[in-house]
């Protein structure tokens, strides 16, 4: 996650999602994986803000979260502001990822969350894929397996943001989540929600069976409230399908 994002269509949905789930009950801990970009950042990232001109087709999925965007975006585009604002409460972590210091970060991120029963885990591509899992080359801009793992085994399900690259098909990019579920993970259940405006965007839950019943009606909401912006993808359907 960087400041620059803050507010974009890809960051409504995701705040609009992430509301749903607190106002279910749970108790929401947020690691934003921070990056603090160096240098200039590509020419795309963070602009697609233009749907805030639009209330009349954008603003009744969720009046409240657009007008605080509407507000927040020209003028406090930080993730700070974006805590303040007090849109779904949480317990946040924001410390910067700094690859060299990865160990130590995680722990205190871990230790920052350890009230919550939901954790929401946000870096900018989302998960290492296999071969940077074996090599331990995952860099700032994905979580490691074993982070999500960390998480998962002391109880928390766990809500993973995960970018689909450019050259990578969609059935490719969900298959890779889901392998690391299967060979690793191996959470009691998975969900899955599809944000595919501009670029494809997704939310993989993995539930507690504690948590399952309520996460898959909370999912299943959000995709009948966030028609048009959000689905929910069937993971028993083939995935060549989807």
């Amino acid at each position: 996650m960087q400041d620059l994002y803050i507010g974009d269509i890809g960051d409504y949905g995701k705040y609009g999602l992430l509301r749903a789930v607190t106002a279910a009950g749970f108790r929401l801990g947020v690691n934003w994986y921070r990056v603090v970009p160096h240098g200039h950042s590509k020419q795309d990232d963070g602009k697609y803000t233009q749907y805030l001109e639009k209330p009349e087709d954008y603003r009744a999925h969720d009046p409240a979260l657009f007008d605080c965007l509407a507000e927040l975006v020209p003028h406090r585009r930080t993730i700070e502001a974006l805590e303040k604002s007090r849109l779904f409460p949480a317990l946040f972590f924001g410390e910067p990822l700094i690859r060299a210091a990865r160990p130590h970060w995680h722990q205190r991120a871990l230790e920052c969350t350890a009230g919550a029963n939901l954790v929401f885990l946000d870096p900018d591509n989302g998960l290492e894929t296999a071969n940077m899992h074996r090599r331990h080359s995952a860099k700032e801009k994905h979580t490691t397996w074993q982070e999500v793992k960390d998480y998962y085994d002391r109880g928390q399900s766990v809500i993973l943001y995960q970018h689909r690259p450019q050259m990578t098909k969609k059935a490719a990019c969900i298959q890779g989540v889901l392998d690391f579920q299967n060979s690793f993970l191996k959470a009691d259940h998975t969900l899955l929600l599809e944000y595919p405006r501009y670029t494809n965007r997704y939310y993989f839950f993995f539930t507690h069976q504690a948590h399952r019943a309520v996460l898959e009606e909370v999912t299943r909401s959000v995709a009948r409230n966030w028609s048009g912006l959000c689905r929910f993808i069937d993971l028993n359907a083939p995935i060549d399908s989807l």
